[in-house]
């Protein structure tokens, strides 16, 4: 019995000397490097990068292309021409031809149904809604960061509270085997404060188990090896004064679900404008300005060279193409439709997300609110409990009972505390005030 409770506490201690000798991280550091490290962020990012890369108006067709081409030949060969009656033929061995060129080409796009310019719209659009991506990734993972972070703060009081618990039942175990020696109390007695302190041995050792487990979990989304040590601080501060209409009007003027699709409703309507530009006539501009030089070893014309510029414009006009364009176009309508319907789903869903946020939120703090009144009421229960048991007022079962009252108010304010936090998290989340509560900029 004492080899199990020397197990448990030596333990426990040994966890306190490590988080003892860790620096405390803050919330803030935590953001930070979460913001730095975690990889879904960066990769976001990446991807957003991208999309801006491509929404130039070089990408969308508006700028000419301007070519500069050369070519260069040379020959050595024999040769033998055959001329027409009355002119004599030739033959040479070792003839040299030579053929140098070289030109700047340029080609432009005049019209092409102002195709080009809802392109580069539709580009721009792709890089807001790659932004959009980007700090949906951020306001997730910043959620995750901070429920872990608040998660380990409350694991750390549970592993208190399931230690102090464990100190409890080892003084009872203690002193009812004290009693036993003296005939003051029967082997029942030790018996049932040995099967006590087991229980509290188990409950203690679970709750490092949990804490070990988030703090892992903890480090993956800062980017850290899983290992490595973490200490949070244990102070959860509440936020007061939330209005449910402004949250709401918040949440309608900038949730990032409801910004997609918006966006998307926006990047439909210009796919209706790019499909509807094939429908016109295309017309294109070509020139050139060229030189030539060509010289033969033999032949009626020895050499020929020719410098100059020349153009041309190319129209094009669709007049059949079996109903490729009108198929393409009723598409993107249909396609159009259905981000506007998207977009009014979105706007409902949001408004019912923050008001039952709101609700939750509003009921955790009563019931924060009523576990802390509880955790009073237990622990004044447990201290008068207590000094009767040391005096022999009240049986080893009483004690007992009072003891798990006390734990299960304390760990059920925690739990209250810890729900409280994610409930106001989750509000934040969706009235869209996350990243400006916490001073970040996607």
């Amino acid at each position: 019995m004492r080899t199990w409770r020397n197990i448990a506490t030596s333990l426990a201690l040994g966890a306190c000397g490590v988080a003892a000798a860790q620096d405390t991280l803050s919330l803030d550091q935590a953001i930070r490097l979460a913001l730095a490290n975690e990889h879904g962020i960066r990769i976001a990012r990446n991807e957003a990068a991208v999309a801006h890369a491509q929404a130039t108006a070089g990408n969308a067709g508006l700028f000419p292309r301007l070519d500069a081409t050369g070519r260069g030949t040379y020959s050595n060969q024999d040769t033998r021409l055959d001329f027409a009656e009355g002119i004599a033929d030739v033959e040479r061995n070792g003839v040299v031809n030579t053929a140098f060129s070289g030109q700047v080409g340029l080609a432009y796009t005049l019209f092409n149904g102002m195709g080009n310019f809802a392109t580069l719209e539709r580009n721009r659009l792709a890089a807001d809604i790659a932004d959009l991506r980007t700090r949906a990734q951020v306001e997730g993972t910043l959620g995750q960061v901070i429920a872990l972070y608040y998660a380990l703060a409350a694991l750390d009081q549970d592993v208190a509270i399931t230690q102090r618990i464990l100190d409890i039942s080892n003084d009872r175990y203690a002193r009812q085997e004290g009693r036993a020696l003296l005939g003051g109390a029967g082997r029942l007695d030790v018996l049932n404060a040995a099967v006590d302190l087991q229980a509290d041995s188990t409950s203690h050792l679970l709750a490092l188990q949990r804490r070990e487990r988030t703090a892992r979990d903890l480090n993956v989304l800062l980017g850290r090896a899983p290992a490595e040590p973490v200490v949070v601080q244990r102070r959860v501060d509440h936020a007061q004064g939330l209005s449910e209409d402004k949250l709401v009007q918040d949440a309608l003027a900038g949730n990032v679900q409801l910004a997609s699709a918006t966006a998307q409703v926006r990047a439909a309507e210009v796919d209706e404008r790019i499909a509807s530009s094939f429908r016109w006539p295309r017309l294109d501009l070509n020139a050139n300005y060229g030189i030539s030089d060509q010289k033969n070893g033999v032949g009626l014309v020895l050499g020929t060279y020719t410098q100059g510029l020349n153009g041309g414009l190319t129209l094009s006009i669709p007049l059949f193409d079996g109903g490729r364009i009108n198929t393409q176009v009723e598409q993107v309508r249909l396609r159009a439709e259905s981000a506007q319907l998207a977009e009014e789903q979105a706007r409902i869903q949001v408004e019912r997300d923050v008001r039952n946020a709101y609700t939750t939120w509003r009921a955790q703090r009563e019931v924060l609110r009523i576990q802390k009144d509880a955790v009073r009421t237990a622990t004044l229960n447990f201290e008068r409990t207590r000094e009767l048991f040391q005096s022999g007022q009240v049986t080893g079962l009483q004690f007992r009972q009072a003891q798990l009252d006390m734990a299960n108010a304390e760990r059920q304010a925690v739990v209250a505390g810890f729900d409280t936090k994610v409930a106001e998290l989750t509000l934040l989340l969706a009235s869209s005030g996350l990243l400006p509560a916490l001073g970040v900029r996607p």
